[in-house]
């Protein structure tokens, strides 16, 4: 998936979370959005590998493109980082920095793993990768299904932006599932901030 896809479809799944827990600031969407793009790290050619070419080279080299980055274990790895220089470093502000940014990490991998590719969700164990999608709900990076998702995630997520901006993100829901949602986040960070 391209970053432009990874970066609208991650959006429209992570506002309505970032809205409903009561956190929305330019740290938690950034912090989202670095995620859902963290993972492409070990692709050179990708938009953060461009950008930091020392730690994409390396990544690549020792891990290949969909290999340890695009794993259950690459983003405990990452959490752990992140979750202990959130705490030496971060101010309050930044006490969820790291949940947004494995949220956003998640997605990514979530994403990728419909692509027929799939993702090696268990590596270094599992080298094969795992397919969500089945047969019908697949796409190829850059084919006609990603643009299709792109156009789809664009538009809902202007959608929402407006929601948001008006208030009325919670009229665009189902009845009570701005509540749920908001329940399930605030228990997730409080399972992962207690570590």
């Amino acid at each position: 998936m391209q970053y432009k896809t990874h970066v609208t479809t991650s959006l429209a799944l992570g506002l309505p979370l970032i809205v409903s827990s009561q956190q929305l600031s330019a740290l938690n969407v950034g912090a989202l959005l670095v995620g859902c793009l963290l993972p492409d790290i070990d692709q050179p050619t990708s938009f953060l590998g461009k950008r930091n070419r020392l730690v994409s080279g390396v990544t690549h080299k020792t891990l290949g493109h969909r290999g340890g980055t695009h794993s259950l274990l690459g983003l405990v790895i990452v959490f752990v980082m992140v979750a202990f220089i959130s705490q030496r470093y971060f101010n309050f502000a930044g006490r969820y920095f790291p949940f947004w940014l494995c949220t956003g990490y998640l997605f990514h991998l979530l994403e990728d793993s419909f692509s027929k590719d799939g993702i090696k969700w268990l590596w270094p164990l599992g080298k094969k990768g795992i397919r969500t999608g089945g047969k019908w709900l697949t796409y190829s990076t850059g084919g006609i299904g990603e643009y299709l998702l792109l156009g789809f995630t664009f538009c809902l997520l202007l959608i929402e932006i407006r929601l948001i901006w008006l208030n009325q993100l919670g009229n665009f829901l189902p009845s009570g599932m701005l509540a749920h949602l908001q329940a399930l986040t605030l228990k997730l960070q409080t399972i992962f901030s207690s570590n």
